[in-house]
């Protein structure tokens, strides 16, 4: 979550976020983590050739909105979209996620 969300939530709140993230974390999630470290897929992007939306999350506190920029620069291509979020923009928000993702499939549906 953002900075923002984050301090709004009392100490009793980011402790039962974080508990109830732990609880979901499905088996294999430690390697996974590991594979995105070690996995450079960067030479793959230009091969990327169906429609793609890549939505830069301002305030990710994991993912640098610079590195989200590079992504979607390395796509052929590729559209951005922003929201003021942290890493997760379908909880922060979730309207807004929305609007910005079935306008982008509703732009491909039309023109396919």
């Amino acid at each position: 979550m953002s900075a923002p969300v984050l301090n709004s939530l009392t100490p009793e709140q980011v402790r039962a976020a974080a508990e109830q993230a732990a609880s979901a974390l499905p088996p294999g999630t430690g390697d996974q983590v590991d594979l995105v470290r070690r996995a450079d897929v960067r030479a793959d992007l230009a091969l990327i050739a169906v429609p793609t939306l890549v939505v830069v999350t301002t305030a990710d506190g994991l993912i640098p909105a610079a590195l989200q920029y590079q992504l979607s620069e390395a796509i052929p291509g590729a559209r951005t979209a922003e929201l003021a979020t942290g890493h997760l923009p379908f909880l922060e928000q979730p309207e807004e996620w929305l609007e910005i993702i079935t306008g982008f499939l509703g732009r491909q549906q039309g023109q396919g």
